[in-house]
């Protein structure tokens, strides 16, 4: 497949980009509070080079506002069901709104017990799941999060399936640094997350071999096949082994859906749940991680021109070096529109 038709992207100056989509979700009756909470969370996606859960979930937003799948002015109902036990009900909040409130109530707790965990629901799309080991990791403690999402979501077949029976279920790590930023694993459970797939769609482009299947269950590198009807099926983590994704995606979900009492199948359901597990180490911990990471580096390069990297180096990378946002044509054209139903002129592009 080839970029056809809207240009394949545009570049857009990060704060012009900014101001449009905080202005766009107000219009749409979001607070401005919660619209800076979910708007730089996902900017800060995009500078990362992870487009799939970048601003090309603006239009999303949008629509799950229309239809009432999101309370843009909601906030998480976080009680305790033990002392080291968190429960959320998102109450239909914007899933960034959710999840940071969550990590805020998350830190002294597992500061005062050692380990705590919380667990909510109902909650919208929450975009990077790595921001919120991040900001855990960045109070020192070391961080696990799971996050799993509604059927209308379940794109990913188990392995030897054809028929999506969990979502992309992607599970992040992170811990302190002494001396550094935190170290973030964030990845999906499946072979690739839906915002690429959608991503690429977008930009003409084709799905890379041995991620995505038809509806018969046969390979495919078409991007629309996923949102065919019947629609067709990512693949696990693994390839070949990708039973151990499908256990690892079966691990997020027990923890983020099972967890919360909810059953996997339940076609009332929308929105996602997400599990947040903070540990809060021994004094020391953070110089045995800075000496974990100065080990790993200290590995030859395969290749001298590319050194050996930690988690999260390459993303934070991008972004440092990220002045404008680039944006597919698709999702341009449908900011571009929601800006005219508002009277706002959206900031000029370059390309």
């Amino acid at each position: 497949m080839t970029a056809s038709g809207e240009a394949a992207e545009h570049r857009i100056d990060r704060d012009a980009l900014r101001a449009l989509a905080v202005r766009l979700l107000e219009a749409h009756g979001t607070t401005r509070a919660n619209a800076h909470v979910v708007v730089d969370h996902l900017l800060e996606a995009d500078s990362m080079g992870l487009r799939s859960h970048g601003v090309i979930r603006i239009p999303q937003y949008i629509d799950e506002i229309r239809k009432g799948e999101i309370d843009p002015v909601a906030q998480p109902v976080i009680e305790a069901r033990r002392p080291g036990w968190l429960v959320a009900d998102g109450h239909r909040a914007f899933g960034q709104v959710a999840g940071t409130g969550m990590v805020d109530a998350l830190v002294p707790r597992a500061r005062d017990l050692g380990v705590a965990i919380a667990v909510g629901r109902r909650m919208g799309h929450t975009g990077r799941v790595g921001a919120y080991p991040e900001r855990l990791a960045r109070s020192g403690l070391l961080a696990i999060v799971g996050c799993s999402g509604a059927p209308s979501g379940h794109w990913v077949a188990p392995f030897g399936g054809r028929d999506g029976r969990i979502a992309t279920n992607p599970l992040a790590i992170a811990w302190p640094v002494s001396g550094g930023d935190p170290v973030v694993a964030d990845f999906s459970t499946a072979a690739t997350a839906e915002g690429v797939v959608r991503s690429l769609r977008n930009r003409g482009l084709a799905v890379p071999e041995g991620m995505l299947r038809d509806a018969e269950g046969r390979p495919t590198t078409n991007p629309g096949t996923l949102y065919a009807d019947p629609r067709g099926a990512i693949q696990p983590f693994g390839g070949a082994l990708g039973y151990r994704g499908t256990a690892l995606g079966l691990l997020v979900e027990v923890l983020s859906t099972l967890l919360a009492g909810d059953a996997v199948d339940d076609v009332q359901r929308v929105g996602s749940n997400l599990t947040l597990i903070a540990i809060d180490p021994d004094a020391g911990f953070a110089d045995l991680a800075a000496g974990l990471g100065e080990h790993v580096r200290s590995s030859r390069p395969i290749d001298p021109t590319h050194e050996v990297l930690m988690p999260g180096d390459r993303e934070r990378a991008m972004a440092r070096a990220a002045s404008a946002i680039a944006v597919d044509g698709p999702t341009w054209t449908a900011l571009v529109e929601a800006a005219h139903e508002i009277g706002v002129e959206p900031p000029s592009v370059d390309g």
